[in-house]
């Protein structure tokens, strides 16, 4: 007598793969940590003072340099104007690391000696270029005359 398999099959549903997912990834493990370092982060530099130049007053400043006018003698000539007398910008290069010595920079610091005469024009008359002066290792020197214009 031949003998028969049986050919039955235990039936076990397939498990669901949600579970299986969350069972076997490794990183569902450091979610907790990283949370957390996120957490730290956000609240380890909230003691830090922030300063930012977005003051009024650094506003109201940078308004006055914006109001001194360059001018010519050929203008001022037609113009009603107080000269306030001479102002002097320097700008100085003191260390090899720092930004070099510029036109711009010593133009920039003669308005601001005008700002501080009540002025509000300026007359450039000469800069002047210089390597290894004392205390710098290039200079510029702005000479102008302050003026204040008077608007009839």
């Amino acid at each position: 007598m031949a003998c028969k398999r049986s050919a039955v099959r235990s039936r076990v549903a397939p498990p669901d793969p949600s579970l299986l997912f969350i069972k076997n990834n490794h990183m569902s493990k450091f979610i907790p940590l990283v949370v957390c370092a996120v957490l730290l982060l956000c609240t380890s530099c909230s003691y830090f003072n922030f300063s930012s130049n977005l003051d009024p007053k650094n506003f109201e400043e940078y308004a006055q340099k914006v109001n001194v006018h360059v001018y010519d003698k050929k203008v001022l000539n037609s113009l009603n104007y107080v000269d306030l007398g001479t102002v002097e910008g320097i700008s100085c290069q003191a260390l090899e690391n720092d930004p070099k010595a510029t036109i711009t920079e010593a133009r920039r610091i003669a308005r601001e000696e005008v700002i501080k005469l009540k002025g509000n024009g300026i007359m450039y008359s000469t800069c002047i270029e210089l390597a290894n002066t004392p205390g710098c290792l290039t200079s510029v020197s702005c000479y102008a005359r302050a003026l204040y214009v008077k608007n009839d």
